[in-house]
């Protein structure tokens, strides 16, 4: 801390005026901290002197100088700006900083075989109709070959979906088709073709029904098989359907997901043929 000029130029008038009658002097110095950077300083100075002539010496009045502010911050190392003191100075506290926000956490990826399942049960896999020849309105004979066709031809589905940045796409295509004609073993076979004349495809579906099954057959001919209906045989074809996934995004992998089966019905009714021998020239 340093002292003002002022405070030295005071004190050095009043040793000089006391000089010729001072028999003694005390001089004082006191500083006070006015703020975090700034103080004020002042002296007093107490004079005892004696009068010539006078009996006994008197002590005078005693001179002082006012605290004068130095003007110059103190020599205390200075708080620092972002100091916060309540009490006594009362400095204002400014508020703590705001923290920064935190960013939101990242989604995990959507596990794609999960998504995948998910997108393979809303898959349509239709199954098409089933027709014949001859026409189940017609009926079918014993002894002959009846066709059997899936109509429309199923044909390969597929339907994709995201989630978030993940992206699925679920294929089905069609595997067998498991055909049971009401009578005998069942095949195993693919859609079937339509009927037409010449040579048998390699891929047609037929079957040579041995008993007749007609409306009103089923409890009334003893002939009939136990698995006639009531209308007549019920052909059921099974499509069997292998269904597969592609994912791409986060995660990029792919695989088989479990087979799906769709199912069409032909109530098919069966006629048959007999042959009667007849003596036509008589004896």
């Amino acid at each position: 801390m340093r002292v003002s000029p002022f405070i030295v130029i005071a004190i050095a008038v009043l040793l000089t005026a006391s000089a010729a009658y001072a028999t003694g002097y005390r001089v004082g110095f006191a500083s006070q901290q006015e703020g975090p950077s700034h103080a004020s300083v002042g002296a007093s100075v107490r004079v005892s002197s004696s009068v010539p002539g006078a009996p006994g010496g008197s002590e005078g009045e005693s001179g002082s100088i006012e605290p004068l502010s130095s003007g110059e911050p103190s020599s205390s190392a200075p708080e620092p700006e972002s100091a916060c003191v309540r009490e006594p100075r009362r400095i204002p506290c400014a508020p703590p900083p705001e923290a920064p926000e935190k960013p939101a956490p990242a989604q995990p990826a959507a596990a794609p075989a999960v998504l995948a399942m998910t997108v393979a049960s809303r898959l349509n896999l239709p199954a098409g109709a089933i027709e014949s020849s001859p026409s189940k309105h017609t009926a079918g004979l014993t002894g002959a070959a009846s066709w059997f066709w899936l109509s429309p031809t199923p044909s390969q589905q597929s339907l994709s979906t995201s989630a978030g940045r993940e992206s699925v796409a679920v294929t089905a295509s069609i595997g067998v088709v498991r055909w049971n004609f009401g009578e005998g073993e069942a095949v195993v076979g693919g859609p079937g073709v339509a009927y037409r004349p010449g040579p048998t495809p390699q891929d047609a579906v037929l079957h040579v029904y041995q008993t007749r099954c007609l409306p009103g057959d089923q409890g009334h001919d003893p002939n009939v098989a136990s698995s006639c209906g009531p209308n007549g045989y019920e052909v059921q074809a099974v499509i069997e359907w292998r269904v597969s996934f592609q994912a791409s995004g986060p995660i990029t992998t792919s695989g088989p997901l479990p087979s799906r089966t769709t199912a069409a019905t032909l109530t098919y009714p069966v006629t048959e043929a007999r042959a009667f021998l007849t003596n036509a020239g008589g004896t």
